[in-house]
């Protein structure tokens, strides 16, 4: 009971409060959740420990309209807080293979806002930037596959919101009878009591005397049918709804051809369902297989009951044949080989028995088949590891899935471009399937239109009879011929005449086109990576939710106008006459900021050429810096506070920075280790030309200090990181495995465990540890970032590059996003991409709650540059801008990242004079410098010191606190500790703390510098 199941989960949004960090794998309930309904599936988490009163869903209204095997529902759900703090909700829901989310709105004031369409990455940017500034946003965005999100903000306490979602889909097969025919599911089961739930179900074309109707757990007088003109109908009203109940509605099978059109804004379209030949030909039996077998972590949410009995049927069926296995997590196992005889696979079960399901999936290594005569990859087609790449088509492959949250089209377009089918196990049941797998069936080989063009096709799944097709007309009537191959090799053709509409219902109006473009967005996605760009035009065209774009309701007519959001048609007018005003101040904005970037590092050569003295602080001037310090902190710890709702209001009423400029080329000049003289402080007077060029030379001759660094080790105090390090180097995986089931929603588990296991000398399983991170929360670049930063230290740069390259994808509007992977591409050696990344950092305007940002990264740029052209392989900066190309060496270093937003978290350092440089005291006696507070999340926050005085530096980091509506465990910060930056001397340390709440301090580390001989 699978096909509308996710509806389900939209109306369960009764309990729609989950944290910032939510988890893929199933959790139970928490305190103050609401539990899920056992019909959902096991991947829709609705949960918060904010909330100690579930939140009641006092009203659910659903409208569903079917034509043919294509439905379009509406929800409307009223949502009670009865607690008092306000939260931010989201919800989490899959939606299976032909259903597609597209349209929602939220209640503002008296109205019901729809949402409009925005490019994925700037919609949740937006979301973010506008609930820092407490106003009222939605977003509705589409993660990994099939599954998506809803965040509201706010959900007042002891209050109510109001959310519609809108619904299109292609229905499945209802197996009664020996032709199926569509059928339309809705469960209606709830944990908790629905105040009132009305449904209504109308079926156009359908007589009811034809349909099959159950309506289980409902009194028969809550539910009516009635015979209209042209279709029928189904209605549901009860109060007080509790308990277990489904409405179950079976259509009959069609012979005929199913055609519906529209004109909308002088766009016309059709949708039509054509039947196929049915014809199937026995294939050759293969002598060998390949058996590709998902072991990552989402693999044990899988049905494997299903997976084998579907083998244990199919090799029943062959009788003898060679089975090669390959189990794939975030790397594949050496392969396996079994022979299967008279139907016997007893060795080959006990091994699939005994697969451990942990780490990400590496679909790349997934479906790298060997040469077999057919192929069969066991998955949930969600890759999250590893560079991305397509998979030939040599080798005949069926995808199987038997889990309801699944890349559908990547393992229907896999199986497709081979030869093969996609079989969704939860669908299809194992005699059917087996019956595909055996045989070679008709085959679309091409679509062509009269007076219509953009055709697009979707071939039937198992058990169905017909295929979809849909295009745009260019005029009417317009005919569309289907090409097919039988299975003999013969060809086939059917014809398809469509006529102009006539009057038809605004559902059935919009269907049209959603079908045309859900179907041709399926088609892009089977090589997503290829296609974004025309996913994206696709998506913002006809409104729809994709990986490229989200829809947003915004609280005001300025919201919309700052971000550059087309609003509703109804705000229209208001918003291009306010736009006319704000186009001319973009490119100001972009000059101002770069020379502004050139005036502070003017200021930081300036420091860097000050000579500081090296001996210890006079006594009564370290009694009195330490009396004002202590001042200091105790007067900014007030400010701050009174501050937290000030600054976030303040930095709402600066425009957005607009998109990267577009630098204008600056002539070459030397590279970067090269002299910069107009960049030099005049301190030398009315010094002679050649006097003041020796002078800056030597300043720019990289020191010789003799430093070392020591991390201080961080180990856990939990009772199950205890016993991993306590278990023998042989036991200690063991040990996980049996730890892992009661840890699956923990980021700090996996981290915890994957220190151990590296600390332990076993580096392969602690990666594959790692990468558990990348299977939590699709789409989460809080833990993304962590899951990188951690590869970075364990000196995986190339594993980092495309975690980042990720994180960028997602979040492309915050520094940090091109910064880290920036600093990866460093890493690795890679130095082009690695100063390109970051000269994004310097040269765009940020939002003003990341000061100092662009400096950070202009060091790191000038750095990464020295050093390759010591290494002879200069890079290239002839497009940036060369008053900013100069390098400045450093002794000590220290820069401090984040993986929390809205966070406060702060930098210490201390000297061997015993002097603290933090943000109240920037700058000290013998010239460390840290950067500018950071409170309102990421990083960095930077410690500089060019010539260090000889003995002990301290380095701490404290929590100090944050302004997050959703509530986070723990904060995971990096540090970066770097002796002889920017010279051939460079040494770095890495390493990842956790810090579980404010006030928390923690020693990171710090630095021994010996005295010059």
């Amino acid at each position: 009971m699978r096909r509308l199941t996710t509806l389900a989960a939209a109306l369960a949004l009764a309990a729609v409060m989950i944290p910032g960090h939510a988890l893929t794998p199933p959790v139970p309930p928490a305190k103050g959740v609401m539990p899920i309904a056992p019909l959902l599936p096991p991947q829709v988490r609705i949960w918060s420990p904010q909330a100690r009163l579930a939140i009641q869903l006092e009203k659910a209204d659903v409208f569903t309209e079917v034509v043919g095997h294509a439905a379009r529902t509406r929800v409307e759900l009223v949502l009670r807080n009865p607690n008092d703090q306000v939260l931010e909700g989201e919800l989490q829901f899959p939606l299976r293979e032909g259903q597609v989310a597209t349209g929602f709105a939220l209640d503002m004031g008296h109205e019901m806002r729809p949402a409009v369409p925005v490019e994925k990455a700037k919609g949740q940017q937006v979301f973010e930037d506008v609930t820092r500034t407490r106003v009222d946003p939605a977003l509705l965005e589409v993660t990994q596959g099939n599954n998506y999100k809803l965040r509201v903000y706010p959900i007042p306490g002891r209050g109510t919101r109001r959310v519609v979602l809108d619904i299109s889909e292609n229905l499945g097969r209802s197996g009664r009878g020996k032709v199926m025919g569509a059928s339309f599911e809705l469960p209606l089961e709830f944990a908790g009591e629905v105040g009132q739930l009305d449904v209504d179900l109308r079926l156009a074309d359908v007589p009811l005397s034809s349909i099959h109707l159950e309506a289980s757990g409902l009194p028969a007088n809550d539910v009516q049918t009635q015979q209209r003109t042209g279709w029928s109908q189904v209605q549901i009203h009860r109060s007080h709804h509790r308990g277990a109940a489904l409405l179950k509605v079976d259509l009959p099978a069609r012979s005929d051809t199913v055609v519906a059109a529209s004109t909308v804004d002088s766009r016309s379209m059709f949708y039509a369902e054509v039947p196929m030949v049915q014809r199937a030909m026995p294939r050759p039996a293969p002598r060998s297989i390949a058996l590709q077998w998902d072991a990552s972590g989402s693999g044990a949410t899988r049905d494997h009951d299903r997976e084998l009995a579907l083998l244990d049927a199919y090799f029943k069926a062959v009788r003898n044949v060679d089975v090669q296995l390959n189990v794939v997590r975030d790397a594949a196992e050496p392969a396996r080989r079994f022979a299967v005889k008279d139907g016997r696979w007893d060795e080959l079960r006990r091994a699939l028995n005994g697969v451990a399901y942990d780490g990400a999936t590496n679909f790349a290594a997934l479906v790298a088949v060997p040469k077999v005569d057919l192929a069969f990859v066991f998955s949930d087609g969600l890759g999250n590891w590893g560079a991305h790449a397509q998979p030939g088509d040599k080798v005949p492959t069926y995808a199987v899935s038997a889990a309801s949250s699944v890349d559908a089209r990547r393992l229907a377009g896999l199986s497709q471009r081979s030869g093969g089918e996609w079989l969704d196990l939860l669908h299809v049941d194992a005699a059917a399937a087996v019956k595909s797998l055996t045989s070679q069936r008709v085959r679309l080989a091409g679509i062509r239109g009269a007076g219509a063009s953009q055709l697009v096709a979707r071939m039937p799944q198992v058990g169905e009879s017909f295929v979809a097709v849909a295009g745009q007309v260019a005029r009417w009537p317009a005919r569309v011929t289907l090409d097919f191959v039988l299975p003999d090799g013969q060809a086939s053709s059917q014809v398809v005449d469509i006529q102009a509409p006539r009057e038809t219902s605004p559902a059935r109006a919009d269907l049209v086109p959603i079908q045309w473009a859900s179907m041709r967005i399926a088609e892009l996605e089977e090589d997503y990576d290829a296609h974004r760009a025309e996913i994206r035009r696709v998506g913002k065209q006809f409104g729809l939710v994709t990986r490229e774009t989200s829809l947003i309701v915004l609280d005001a007519i300025n919201d919309y106008v700052r971000y550059e959001i087309e609003p509703p048609m109804a705000m229209r007018a208001e918003y291009e006459r306010l736009m006319a005003y704000g186009n001319r101040q973009v490119q100001d904005q972009r000059t101002a900021h770069l020379e502004g970037v050139v005036s502070r590092f003017k200021e930081q050569v300036a420091w860097w050429q000050r000579d500081y003295p090296k001996g210890g602080l006079p006594r009564e001037e370290a009694a009195d810096r330490k009396e004002a310090l202590g001042r200091l902190q105790e007067r900014d710890a007030r400010s701050r506070r009174s501050d937290d709702v000030a600054d976030a209001t303040a930095r709402a009423a600066v425009p957005m920075p607009p998109p990267p400029p577009v630098m204008a080329p600056a002539p070459a000049v030397a590279p970067a280790m090269a002299e910069a003289a107009q960049m030099r402080t005049r301190a030398a007077g009315n010094a002679a030309p050649a006097d003041l060029a020796k002078k800056e030379a030597a300043a720019d001759k990289p020191d010789t200090t003799t430093s070392s660094i020591q991390l201080t080790k961080w180990a856990p105090d939990s009772a199950y990181a205890r016993r991993l390090r306590e278990a023998p180097r042989d036991q200690v995986y063991q040990r996980y495995l049996d730890e892992r089931p009661d840890f699956v929603n923990s980021t700090a588990f996996f981290l915890d465990a994957a220190d151990v296991l590296f600390d332990k000398g076993l580096p392969e399983l602690g990666l594959r540890v790692l990468s558990n991170l990348a299977e939590m929360n699709l789409e989460n670049r809080h833990i993304l970032r962590v899951l990188g930063y951690r590869l970075l230290q364990a000196r995986q740069a190339e594993l980092a590059i495309p975690v980042f390259q990720e994180v960028k994808r997602l979040s492309p509007n915050e520094p940090q996003s091109w910064r880290d992977l920036g600093l990866a591409h460093a890493d690795a050696k890679q130095w082009q991409d690695a100063v390109d990344q970051l000269w994004e950092v310097v040269s765009r305007p940020w939002d003003g709650r990341f000061p100092d940002i662009d400096l950070t990264a202009l060091a790191e740029l000038n750095s990464v540059a020295a050093r390759a052209q010591l290494l002879g392989q200069p890079v290239r900066t002839q497009g940036f801008d060369q008053r900013l190309m100069r390098n400045l060496p450093l002794d000590l270093r220290i820069v401090l990242s984040w993986d929390a937003d809205n966070t406060d978290i702060d930098l210490w350092v201390v000297d061997p004079n015993g002097e603290k440089a933090f943000y109240g005291h920037r700058f000290t006696r013998q010239g460390g410098r840290v950067s500018q507070d950071v409170t309102g999340g990421y990083g960095p926050e930077e410690f500089s010191l060019r010539r260090a005085k000889p003995g002990h530096y301290t380095v701490q980091a404290q929590f100090y606190g944050h302004r997050q509506q959703i509530v986070s465990p723990a904060t995971n910060l990096m540090m970066r500790l770097t002796t002889g930056f920017g010279t051939a001397q460079q040494k770095e340390e890495l390493t990842t703390v956790r810090l579980d709440g404010p006030s928390a301090m923690v020693t990171v580390g710090g630095f021994d510098v010996a005295p010059q001989p």
